[in-house]
């Protein structure tokens, strides 16, 4: 059995404001689905160099969404049971893809099944914004409590764990700058960095290094990157119970965590079907603390958010895309100025 990690995020402005109405998810699928059957390329190029490619497989009632990091070189081998490695048989022209899978629920909740491979959550915003020009960004669905005890924690200190490999995962603001420095220093075993009030200064000072360790925290909550770290604790003084409190700030986020048997990681279609299933039965078992969490969605989702997407008619030609491509988009005389105002509300 394989373990997988489902996380779920709410769909937000690029500000963090809710959307007031539902995400046009089931257009996106759409229009993901009429792309592929006409063979328009559907790469994306990010500034990190890294390719990823979407796809739909389901409309309704769940939109479901894949996203393939396109890996065209330093291929893994295979082995056999003797320990002897070999080439991956791959034909000319064939690209390793490692997928995450999203599934679009209701009150613009986003499940994510990931792997250790796949692109991070945060890759989606990318790709809405380089493909569709579409602002959006994914605040995380937390625990009930955990917003109640951090508004009552004095924070004393914030500590986080990261493996070398992912310190340049697509963090943004100061995370990407700490990090990007980080990256710099070690390519190897784990980066870890501790931040404390310390025992120096007086009760002012103190104050404003608790209130910037706290500003640091709400960033790295808000952030899609979280997965990439291994361990984040806040700790303090609880100003109710007088009490220490340690939140393990990875543990907040709503996550589940799935068994998928190998033979169905391994086989395209079983893996797509299943991810599928556990969306239907994620959606059914958590609705109701959705409701009760979440703000209400109202209205009806606006297709103009996601334009239709052209190509060169084929999709075996062209070289993958940049970040903003204007020959992607397919728009309408108002089209710009549509998706501007709808995004301002």
């Amino acid at each position: 059995m394989a373990r997988r990690s489902l996380q779920f995020w709410r769909i937000a402005r690029v500000n963090g404001e809710d959307l007031t109405r539902p995400f046009p998810a089931r257009r996106l699928a759409e229009v993901l689905l009429s792309a592929e059957r006409r063979g328009v390329d559907r790469r994306l190029s990010s500034p990190d160099g890294s390719v990823v490619m979407a796809h739909a497989r389901a409309v309704a009632p769940i939109p479901v969404v894949l996203l393939d990091r396109v890996r065209e070189s330093n291929f893994p081998s295979v082995g056999d049971s003797a320990g002897q490695r070999k080439a991956l048989p791959l034909a000319p022209g064939d690209h390793l893809l490692e997928t995450t899978y999203f599934g679009f629920l209701k009150r613009n909740v986003l499940a994510v099944l990931t792997s250790a491979n796949g692109p991070r959550a945060s890759r989606l915003c990318e790709y809405l914004e380089g493909m569709f020009g579409l602002g959006v960004e994914l605040v995380p669905v937390l625990r009930e409590d955990v917003d109640q005890i951090l508004a009552r924690l004095q924070v004393s200190k914030f500590e986080f764990a990261v493996p070398a490999g992912k310190l340049n995962d697509g963090a943004q603001g100061e995370w990407a700058e700490v990090l990007g420095s980080a990256s710099r220093l070690m390519t190897q075993g784990t980066f870890r960095m501790s931040l404390s009030v310390g025992r120096s200064g007086n009760a002012t000072e103190k104050q404003r290094v608790r209130e910037r360790i706290q500003q640091l925290i709400e960033q790295f909550r808000r952030s899609a990157t979280l997965e990439q770290f291994d361990y984040a604790v806040a700790e303090g003084r609880d100003s109710v119970s007088g009490d220490r409190e340690i939140v393990d700030l990875l543990k907040d986020r709503f996550i589940a965590r799935v068994e998928v048997a190998a033979d169905v990681v391994n086989d395209p279609q079983k893996s797509t079907e299943e991810a599928i299933s556990i969306f239907a039965r994620q959606s059914a078992d958590h609705d109701g603390y959705f409701a009760q969490c979440l703000p209400a969605v109202k209205g009806l989702p606006e297709a103009s958010w996601v334009p239709d997407l052209v190509g060169y008619g084929s999709s075996s030609a062209p070289e993958p895309r940049g970040e903003r491509p204007a020959t992607v988009l397919s728009l309408r005389t108002t089209e710009e100025g549509v998706h501007g105002e709808l995004l301002r509300r």
